[in-house]
């Protein structure tokens, strides 16, 4: 009888305990689930009532990013405003992925997006030519897009056709933080010829790809007869040279005969950023071939100068969504 009873004092232990050991599993399951809605509720805050980078006053319908940032300077600010092409058409809101490492753009400029934890499940638009890809706009349209939390783009995007649509709304995110801003301000100020005076004389930004692109860059002539466009226009013009050889630049990139109405000065040791804002504060940009002088010359605003034989940019049709049609090919 006492073996009985000793037994079935085990058997109660034994679901006292297994009881105790399920709460236990129960409320850790439970904490986790707790914790799981509270990041949700973190990642998508915004998701159905945030205004779209201020290009809707609607509801977003949810996110838009890069998969991945890719190239340097002028690339990602190509790939930036990609960004904004797809949410103006998706009514979704361009944000920054915390870790998206390696890219320069918050180096230079107040972007002016949020940047938030990673919001899946995603979905990724891979970019197959670098021009401008008529599948996004079936992508756009596609359930399976429209239906993710958040739209990855991954690519180049160098296409006119991206930019024009948002142009007035990218110029508010691509503002120069107010620390490079200022330094370009003073570097073109420092660099004033003695007897010259700011605003009396005409500005003109020089950027000269070299690099990986040295076997088909501009050469020497080119940049001789850009120059002498803005010399018979302009009575006082100054040259400022930014360049990633600015070796040969000082060499090659000269003016004849410099006199007391032209001068030639060179941005040196300066970062991309500090180059591009520089360049950007000219009152007209000459630049060779890549997307830093592209987006210099846009930033800009002025008249344009272009190298109208770099072969990359291929057919006229390639040419066409890739350059301003206002902008001034030369050879």
């Amino acid at each position: 009888m006492s073996i009985i009873r000793k037994f079935n004092s085990s058997r109660k232990q034994f679901s006292y305990n297994k009881i105790w050991l399920y709460g236990i599993i129960s409320l850790i399951i439970i904490s986790i689930i707790v914790l799981w809605v509270a990041k949700k509720k973190e990642n998508l805050e915004f998701y159905w009532n945030h205004p779209v980078n201020s290009t809707s006053n609607r509801p977003a319908s949810g996110y838009v990013t890069m998969q991945k940032f890719d190239g340097r300077l002028g690339n990602q600010m190509f790939e930036f405003i990609a960004l904004f092409h797809v949410a103006q058409k998706t009514n979704r809101e361009v944000v920054l992925f915390n870790g998206h490492d390696g890219h320069e753009l918050e180096k230079y400029f107040s972007l002016g997006v949020r940047k938030i934890n990673r919001s899946c499940p995603c979905f990724l638009f891979r970019e197959k030519f670098i021009s401008y890809d008529n599948r996004i706009d079936k992508m756009i349209r596609s359930k399976d897009a429209r239906n993710s939390p958040t739209i990855l783009l991954r690519g180049y995007f160098q296409s006119l056709m991206y930019v024009k649509p948002v142009e007035n709304l990218i110029l508010n995110h691509m503002k120069f933080q107010e620390s490079i801003e200022t330094f370009a301000r003073h570097i073109l100020r420092e660099s004033i010829p003695k007897g010259w005076r700011e605003g009396q004389f005409t500005r003109v930004g020089i950027h000269n790809r070299r690099g990986d692109l040295v076997k088909k860059t501009a050469p020497e002539s080119y940049f001789k007869t850009a120059m002498k466009y803005f010399t018979d226009r302009y009575k006082l013009v100054q040259f400022v040279v930014a360049s990633d050889d600015i070796e040969w630049c000082r060499e090659h990139i000269t003016y004849d005969n410099q006199s007391s109405s032209v001068n030639v000065t060179y941005s040196v040791k300066h970062s991309p950023g500090q180059d591009m804002a520089i360049l950007s504060l000219c009152d007209h940009v000459i630049f060779s071939v890549g997307t830093f002088g592209w987006m210099s010359a846009w930033l800009a605003n002025g008249t344009t100068v272009y190298y109208a034989n770099f072969d990359r940019i291929g057919s006229p049709e390639k040419r066409f969504n890739f350059f301003p049609p206002h902008w001034i090919p030369m050879e």
